[in-house]
């Protein structure tokens, strides 16, 4: 059998890349792919990781409170993740295939709609990221709607995030997102303005939408919490005005606000459900959407249009494997708890630190273990030092005093988001909160010059 190096030299193996140093690493990475997302984020390099700790290449530990955004809810290489993983690649089960009976992936369907707000939502749809789930809803209403041709239109929220493919920042609501790119869909979809029940009314009753999509906390937006209000006027009116209600729970939902589904705060039950991030552990791409049989059906339940929206990687065995364990493992640990009580814990200390030292954060929000911290503006003689918010400084801080992985919202840069893994031991949570304080002292100390 002829070598891989000897064909092309200068091939790594996994065994190369795993030991690979830390200059070879940034050169093929800089070299091979996008190098100003890694240098503009201060990327590091970490060899390891486990549960709630990175180790990076000169063998420093780190905390994780960023989660990978919100992936890793049940830890950095959950060995139980693995270990159901194993089993279906030594049973050699059948993997993937477009149109055969996949049973891996049957059973994580019907797992879904277990967990679904009274288990009303039963068709499932996976793929491999968020942004797909995203485009799969957009066409779903599309086609379930195909018939009425009053309906033309998607229903969306400003300052909305859902993805970065064409639809998605299409019904994403920041502008920053669609430049560059023609038109996408946006002369078919409206956006209104967040927890602005009269607008939601207004549009809605107009009865051109085909569907509204909405995010039960605005992660990306700066951690936004929808009102009761606003999302039970939402069911009302799709319901009034014949409109496909999703709820994008894709960073909200498994466990992360406190209840499985953020939904189920305000008591609602959407018509589809988009889920990812967390649905597998953190470690396979795993995403999709699932919906009420009525409105899957009204979309593909036809010789017409069954075949409207495939993709090679769906009803992956191994994917799907994950996705089972990360919920068996989420359900019987019950981290819904234990995200409302290390939310709380993690919240009451932002706020402590809120009026420990005025004028540098302006206000704490989120649910459970989603929770964003919103920075005081810098003052003027100091933005070109420091930036337009405190948020920068104290997160650069943060991180490199303290080696704590941790990230503000895109969509909204003033604000500092905690997303720890839900697994996290309190010693972490401890040390991380300390550090904060820390962290917002000495940008106290700096405002004050």
């Amino acid at each position: 059998m002829k070598k891989v190096k000897d064909v092309y030299s200068g091939f790594y193996t996994v065994d190369d890349a795993i030991n690979m140093d830390v200059d070879t690493v940034k050169n093929l990475q800089e070299t091979y792919s996008n190098k100003l997302k890694v240098v503009l984020s201060g990327g590091k390099y970490f060899k390891k990781a486990e549960n709630a700790g990175f180790i990076d290449h000169e063998g420093k530990r780190h905390v994780d409170m960023m989660g990978a955004v919100g992936v890793m809810t049940v830890g950095n290489n959950n060995p139980f993740i693995w270990e159901q993983i194993e089993k279906v690649f030594k049973a050699k089960s059948y993997i993937m295939g477009a149109v055969s009976y996949h049973n891996i992936a049957a059973a994580l369907y019907r797992n879904l709609a277990l967990t679904t707000p009274g288990q009303k939502l039963t068709k499932a749809q996976i793929s491999g990221g968020g942004a797909e789930a995203i485009e799969g809803v957009i066409k779903l209403c599309k086609i379930a709607q195909r018939n009425k041709p009053n309906k033309t239109k998607i229903l969306s929220t400003i300052n909305a995030f859902h993805g970065k493919t064409a639809g998605a920042v299409s019904v994403g609501g920041k502008d920053t997102w669609q430049m560059y790119q023609g038109r996408l869909l946006l002369d078919q979809v409206t956006h209104i303005p967040f927890n602005d029940v009269e607008a939601l009314k207004k549009e809605l009753s107009s009865g051109i939408y085909q569907g509204f999509i909405v995010e039960p906390i605005q992660g990306e937006g700066g951690v936004h919490v929808a009102t009761d209000e606003f999302m039970q006027t939402a069911r009302e009116y799709c319901d009034k005005y014949d409109t496909i209600f999703v709820a994008d729970e894709i960073q909200t939902g498994c466990c992360r606000t406190g209840k499985f589904w953020a939904v189920e705060w305000p008591n609602v039950i959407p018509d589809v459900i988009t889920f990812g991030k967390g649905i597998s552990g953190g470690l396979i791409p795993l995403a999709g959407y699932i919906a009420k049989a009525e409105v899957y059906d009204a979309a593909y339940g036809s010789a017409e249009t069954a075949f409207h929206h495939t993709a090679t990687y769906q009803g992956n065995a191994i994917a799907a494997a994950a996705g089972i364990a990360a919920l068996q493992f989420m359900i019987e640990n019950d981290l819904c708890t234990a995200a409302q009580e290390k939310g709380k814990i993690i919240k009451d200390s932002m706020l402590e630190a809120q009026k420990k030292y005025p004028g540098i954060i302006k206000e704490v929000r989120g649910r459970g273990c989603l929770i964003g911290v919103e920075f005081e503006p810098v003052q003027a003689g100091l933005k070109e030092k420091y930036g337009e918010n405190w948020a920068m400084e104290c997160e650069h801080y943060f991180s490199e005093e303290f080696r704590i992985q941790i990230m503000h919202s895109f969509n909204n840069p003033k604000v500092f988001r905690w997303l720890p893994p839900l697994t996290a031991p309190m010693e972490d949570i401890e040390y991380a909160l300390d550090a904060f304080d820390k962290s917002v002292e000495h940008v106290y100390k700096l405002s004050k010059g």
